[in-house]
C-alpha cells in the first residue's frame, strides 16, 4: 500500500511539472490567448512518463559522451537485472541542440526516479560497481600481475 501512496504522489508531481504554467493572461482576464510550446524539460518529462505508463524503460544519453571503463558491461546489467534500454539519440531535426539536451535530463529524471523506486536508491552505484568488477576481469582475468 505504501509502495502505491508514492506511485500516486510521483505521478501527481510528474503531471504539475509536465502541466507547466496557463496560457493565460494574468489574473484569468480576457485578451489574447497565447499557445505556450512546452519546454524541452516538459517534452521529455511528459514523453518518459508515457513510456512508464507503457512499462517501457528506458534511459538516453545526449550528447554522447566518453565511456568509462566498464560501460558495456554497466548497460548489459541494466538491461539483465532491470529490464532497462539505453539509447544514444541523434539530434532531431528543427530541434536546438539545448531545447534536446534538456529533454533528455528531463527524460531521464523521471526514469531514474522510477528505476530506484522499482530496484532501491542504490541501485545505480551498485550497478556500477558490478560493472567494474566485470570489466576489471575481463582485462585481467584471475587477478593475475
Amino acid at each position: 500500500m505504501r509502495k502505491r501512496h508514492r506511485m500516486v504522489w510521483v505521478v501527481a508531481i510528474v503531471a504539475t511539472l509536465a502541466a507547466g504554467c496557463s496560457s493565460g493572461p494574468p489574473g484569468g482576464g480576457s485578451g489574447p490567448a497565447t499557445t505556450r510550446t512546452p519546454s524541452g524539460r516538459e517534452t521529455g518529462v511528459k514523453g518518459a512518463t508515457d513510456a512508464i505508463a507503457a512499462g517501457a524503460l528506458k534511459l538516453k544519453e545526449y550528447p554522447p559522451l566518453p565511456y568509462p571503463p566498464g560501460h558495456q558491461e554497466y548497460v548489459a546489467l541494466l538491461r539483465e537485472r532491470c529490464r532497462v534500454g539505453y539509447e544514444v539519440p541523434q539530434l532531431p531535426p528543427g530541434v536546438a541542440e539545448a531545447d534536446f539536451i534538456q529533454e533528455v535530463r528531463g527524460w531521464n529524471e523521471v526514469v531514474e526516479a522510477e528505476i530506484k523506486r522499482k530496484h532501491g536508491a542504490g541501485i545505480f552505484e551498485e550497478l556500477h560497481e558490478e560493472a567494474r568488477k566485470r570489466w576489471q576481469e575481463k582485462v585481467n582475468p584471475g587477478g593475475k600481475r
